[in-house]
């Protein structure tokens, strides 16, 4: 914690925050001394933000001067959990707001709604919709600043079911694809599909949790059989049934995305396609490889599931490039946030 008596570069980032912010220093400014002139100002700031009043910069307090100091642009911007908090985010969804893309409230969160409207703002401008406000789209909304700045009312796009009501009380498997002893395939400098995939799972379970769904992981560290994978959704008796895994092979140069739901000769899930389908859709839209096509498989965890079921297999772990890629953690976000998109698309479409 940083309070009166305290001084040097730490009370100086503080002073300096707070002097971006509007907070006078009095005649001492950016001195580096916590004394009463910067303890007045932390407490005004407090109060404006309604955080406890104590003159102190404890954690929160020093979130917020972070948050309060962001400018667009200052950082990408997706969804994520925890969500991203900022001005920099109220901004975003004020011009959004501006040109018809509707973020609901002005409140500097960057929640699903939020995504969903940035995704359909770089759909209508002919970005890849991946829903990280990065350089392109700021680039983007700056050519449009005429507009933005004019403050003119525009209509919001047709309204969609709220995706609380849609997820509140539904039931999703997250099925993570191997684990230990199974490392499942391995890429070229050592990165691990089940690690990957279990980063994957959790990010998407954790987006489905934020909207009131209920998640059930049939797998965390150690590998379990593929037939008691399905036995344990069944027995939940799940919405839908989602199964993270990465592609692999010994030809280096294979990538792309694919999407799998169960099919045998004549027989096949038509929710598991449709399903399938939607979450193909949007894997491409965000990560923009190579569409390898929607598949059906006669695979242990897609026939033996009685409800909506899916494998995806978003990039090749075994090539180089989209090794690479799975490193970040924004290109994993993005699967992750993909694949909440497409069995958001399908809940929609299930409640029509």
């Amino acid at each position: 914690m940083i309070g009166k008596g305290s001084w040097g570069e730490e009370v100086v980032d503080v002073q300096r925050k707070l002097a971006t912010l509007g907070y006078s220093l009095g005649s001492a400014g950016l001195d580096g001394i916590f004394a009463e002139e910067t303890e007045c100002a932390v407490k005004r700031f407090q109060r404006d933000r309604g955080l406890p009043v104590s003159g102190v910069v404890d954690e929160g307090t020093w979130q917020g001067l972070v948050e309060a100091t962001y400018k667009l642009g200052d950082r990408p911007l997706y969804l994520r959990a925890p969500f991203l908090r900022g001005e920099d985010v109220k901004k975003l969804q004020s011009w959004l707001n501006t040109l018809g893309f509707n973020t609901g409230a002005v409140d500097g969160i960057f929640g699903p709604l939020t995504e969903r409207a940035v995704r359909e703002f770089q759909r209508n401008i002919g970005l890849p919709s991946d829903g990280i406000v990065g350089d392109s789209s700021l680039d983007a909304l700056h050519n449009l600043r005429n507009v933005l700045e004019s403050n003119a009312r525009v209509e919001f796009p047709e309204r969609r079911t709220s995706s609380i009501s849609l997820f509140k009380g539904r039931k999703v498997v997250v099925d993570i694809g191997h684990g230990h002893p199974d490392p499942g395939a391995v890429g070229p400098t050592g990165l691990k599909e089940s690690e990957i995939c279990e980063d994957l799972g959790l990010r998407f379970g954790n987006l489905l949790e934020l909207l009131g769904a209920h998640v059930l992981y049939v797998r965390e560290r150690e590998s379990i059989d593929l037939s008691e994978r399905a036995r344990i959704a069944n027995d939940a008796q799940a919405d839908v049934f989602v199964s993270f895994h990465l592609n692999g092979s010994s030809k280096t140069e294979a990538a792309g995305t694919s999407a799998y739901y169960f099919a045998s000769g004549n027989r096949y899930s038509r929710k598991g396609k449709r399903l399938a389908e939607l979450i193909q859709r949007e894997l491409l839209f965000s990560l923009n490889r190579k569409d390898n096509k929607v598949r059906g498989k006669n695979f242990t965890v897609l026939r033996t599931t009685r409800m909506p079921a899916v494998l995806v297999e978003p990039v090749f772990i075994t090539n180089p490039e989209e090794e690479r890629l799975l490193r970040e953690e924004a290109f994993r976000q993005k699967i992750a946030v993909a694949v909440f998109d497409g069995v958001q698309g399908y809940l929609r479409g299930c409640e029509r």
